[in-house]
């Protein structure tokens, strides 16, 4: 698993290449932008291969631990095998999904705003 940031309106993007599986995700649960419970993050999933329940976990834990100190986590461009993963499992209904990138940065930088 390859992760990358940038910066685009003050929100962080993650984005993340590869698989995240149990020998990635504590990896992803360490990264700085996704571990600080206080930064409102969009994660770009475009690139994203494969995804298994350790994954799915990490990220969850992620959120909700943002989600408890006032930040938010959205997530943007999911192929379908990801989103498979998603909506199998129900998690879905617990995040912000956006087909576009800049659509989930709009929506982060509003939120952001509002609190």
């Amino acid at each position: 698993m390859t992760i990358t940031e940038k910066l685009s309106s003050g929100i962080t993007i993650v984005e993340l290449c590869g698989t995240i599986d149990a020998s990635t995700a504590p990896e992803l649960q360490r990264h700085q932008a996704i571990s600080d419970p206080t930064r409102t993050i969009v994660i770009d999933l475009a690139r994203l291969d494969f995804l298994d329940s350790s994954g799915l976990g990490a990220i969850i834990g992620a959120a909700r631990r943002k989600e408890e100190s006032g930040a938010n986590m959205l997530l943007s461009c999911m192929n379908q095998k990801v989103r498979r993963v998603f909506d199998i499992t129900g998690t879905v209904r617990l995040f912000h999904i956006f087909d576009e990138t800049a659509a989930a940065v709009d929506y982060a930088t509003t939120l952001r705003k509002s609190q």
